[in-house]
């Protein structure tokens, strides 16, 4: 690593951990003093405080972090895979899937069945969906020797709007208060995520990204093109597959857990491709991860300053559209 990129990686480390501490310090002068026991507040004791609001929002950063990590880190794989800068894993449809999910189990069990009150139950039936109909699209469309991943990407559009139109369809004929429990279910993003999942998802999550950072050197090769790849030794179809499974677990369950945020990948990947000008896959994991990190921590707290208004993904997809349209332009040199 050159002392060029380590500097950059380390002041986005300094600015991941500001942005940490800012959000933690921004909630704990928004919580309500009621929130404290009462002698806590007489005592004045700054150091139970911080140890109370740790305590309390452990889970959410966990959750955060990981998940940002797991994003950026996917989308820079399936850009690699793939050889296109402006393309994500979310144009797979994941979040339609969940909400036909969803919806399915809401329409066909009622929201008093199990897998719809269980916490646990609905996350693994919603992120088994997601995964199944995600490796059933790869079996279909990659089953051939060739590279079919444009193709796999045209699928993946139509079944995302099928699947959406099959949702809305089951939600205008049902019942009006089970609709209501669906939209309160399906909405899902960092300020009403589940807390009572995160133990079971994160390790998963960690593992995926110590994965995907293992054959970081392999990532490297593949980047060249699929022929050099080839023939430099790299069994070019059995990474692609096996990155593409990595892939669709990651997406599964973190649109799950914290809800679509389809632009964070492109955007993080991109500026860490545009600071490093660099094509090893180490260092722009990491500096991908950061970026990713700092841009969800920071909306967060913004969301957090606008009473929660609104919600993340407004943010970054609103940037993430004009950085988007920035892209196409410049790869087409317009």
């Amino acid at each position: 690593m050159k002392n060029r990129q380590r500097k950059i990686i380390y002041i986005f480390i300094g600015i991941a951990l500001l942005s940490i501490i800012a959000y933690l310090a921004f909630w704990m002068l928004t919580t309500p003093y009621d929130l404290f026991p009462d002698d806590l507040v007489q005592r004045a004791n700054m150091q139970q405080a911080i140890l109370k609001i740790l305590n309390r929002r452990f889970f959410q950063v966990l959750a955060m972090l990981t998940s940002a990590a797991l994003i950026a880190s996917t989308a820079l794989v399936f850009q690699t895979i793939t050889n296109n800068r402006i393309l994500t894993p979310s144009l797979i449809g994941f979040d339609s899937i969940f909400v036909l999910a969803q919806t399915v189990i809401v329409f066909f069990l009622t929201s008093r069945s199990v897998f719809y009150t269980n916490p646990y139950l609905n996350y693994l039936a919603s992120a088994g969906v997601m995964i199944l109909m995600t490796l059933i699209l790869y079996a279909a469309v990659l089953r051939k020797q060739r590279n079919h991943i444009i193709f796999l990407l045209l699928i993946g559009l139509i079944i995302s709007t099928l699947t959406r139109s099959i949702a809305q369809f089951l939600q205008t004929i049902m019942d009006p208060e089970e609709f209501q429990y669906l939209t309160i279910n399906t909405e899902v993003s960092i300020t009403n995520m589940n807390t009572s999942i995160i133990i079971l998802v994160v390790p998963l999550m960690i593992l995926i990204i110590a994965l995907l950072f293992k054959n970081h050197h392999t990532y490297d090769v593949m980047s060249l093109g699929e022929q050099e790849a080839i023939s430099l030794g790299v069994d070019y179809k059995h990474m692609m597959h096996k990155s593409l499974i990595y892939i669709a677990i990651a997406m599964s369950i973190s649109t799950a857990l914290i809800g679509p945020i389809s632009f964070l990948g492109l955007i993080a990947v991109n500026i860490s491709r545009e600071l490093l000008k660099s094509y090893k896959h180490r260092e722009l994991m990491i500096l991908s991860s950061l970026i990713a990190i700092i841009f969800i921590v920071l909306g967060q707290t913004i969301v957090s300053e606008f009473d929660y208004r609104t919600t993340v993904p407004v943010f970054i997809s609103m940037f993430g559209g004009l950085y988007m349209i920035y892209l196409i332009l410049k790869e087409n040199k317009i």
